[in-house]
């Protein structure tokens, strides 16, 4: 590994400093933010990310990172959170194009079984051959994630999109097999099946349709037990796709009407509903986004959350956001900074 990762250092300085490569038209971007936030505490973190492009087919990208700390922030260190080298062309000419990458790799195939794989390693991805679309990686980080997986995507017609992913990570072999379909402007339905080589399985169905302009109705159902355990499945509660075990339905309902966007979604699993109200208003000159947001638990008749926010974009970059959480009465403000290059 630490081969690996020296090995990798060597090359970008290489690529970022011989006189061939700055004369071959070398192109730089990247990304430096940092955020400070007040609730409970007082913390914040940073970082930082830098790419370097030779033409179409030469990428090489570093990026630091800090882990969010307390104030006062006396030696907030910034390490290496990835490093990498990726390429898009064919291995032989005449055939199919694809991208190769090198080094620090985050893949996501599959919410069920392959979600922000973040891991050491080669990965090629994007080699298209008609309707079918084929990716896989393969991680050399023997000491924390040795894994491997592949995904395959076949686009029969428009409106019409299967794939099949498959991931083992260490002894554990997973696999998800989605579909999504769009039978009519405005419909769309979407389902997928996981399982867990010798274990558990779970499965998800997914509809939504726009009404009318302004109104979006959703309805859905899942079967996620306990026992489906697949190593790289979507944990994330702030993420509306993640997989966490329930088994019931899901119905909602989105509208935008005068300004203000409402929504509610009902969890019959959970027997909660989700519900906010947002609106952009203007006052001298300024545009702030307004957010009613809470959460409401009909087993327990209390509300879970409860939260009112407004933030502002200043011209300067600045993100600001002032809030406050009724349910634990605690003021919450946040301000940050992202320039991207």
């Amino acid at each position: 590994m630490k081969r690996i990762v020296a090995s990798l250092l060597a090359l970008l300085m290489i690529v970022t400093m011989t006189p061939v490569v700055m004369a071959a038209n070398l192109d730089f971007s990247g990304k430096v933010a940092t955020e400070a936030a007040y609730g409970e505490s007082f913390g914040g973190n940073s970082e930082i990310e830098l790419s370097a492009k030779i033409g179409e087919d030469l990428k090489a990208g570093l990026s630091f990172g800090s882990k969010e700390k307390g104030f006062p922030w006396d030696n907030w260190d910034l390490n290496v959170t990835a490093l990498w080298m990726e390429t898009t062309g064919a291995i032989i000419p005449g055939t199919p194009e694809f991208t190769t990458r090198i080094g620090s790799l985050n893949h996501s195939y599959s919410d069920f079984v392959a979600k922000g794989i973040k891991t050491t390693g080669i990965s090629m991805d994007k080699l298209a051959v008609g309707p079918v679309t084929l990716g896989g990686y393969y991680s050399l980080d023997h000491d924390s994630n040795l894994d491997r997986g592949a995904y395959v995507k076949v686009n029969p017609m428009n409106g019409i999109e299967a794939q099949a992913t498959v991931v083992k990570a260490d002894e554990q072999l997973a696999y998800a097999l989605s579909t999504t379909v769009q039978p009519l402007t405005g419909a769309e339905v979407s389902g997928a099946y996981a399982a867990v080589h010798e274990g558990a399985d779970a499965y998800r169905v997914n509809a939504k349709y726009q009404v009318l302009e302004g109104l979006e109705v959703r309805a859905g159902y899942q079967d996620i037990p306990t026992a489906f355990d697949a190593t790289h499945r979507n944990t994330d509660a702030d993420d509306d796709n993640n997989v966490n075990p329930g088994t019931g339905f899901t119905v909602g309902a989105t509208a935008n009407k005068f300004g203000f966007e409402v929504a509610a979604d009902y969890v019959e699993y959970e027997d909660t509903l989700d519900y906010s109200i947002a609106r952009t208003v203007s006052l001298a000159g300024l545009d702030f986004n307004t957010e009613l947001a809470g959460n409401y638990d009909f087993t327990a008749a209390e509300a879970e959350k409860l939260e009112a926010s407004v933030g502002y974009s200043a011209p300067n970059g600045l993100e600001l956001t002032a809030g406050y959480d009724f349910i634990e009465n605690q003021p919450k403000i946040t301000a940050g900074l992202e320039l991207q290059f």
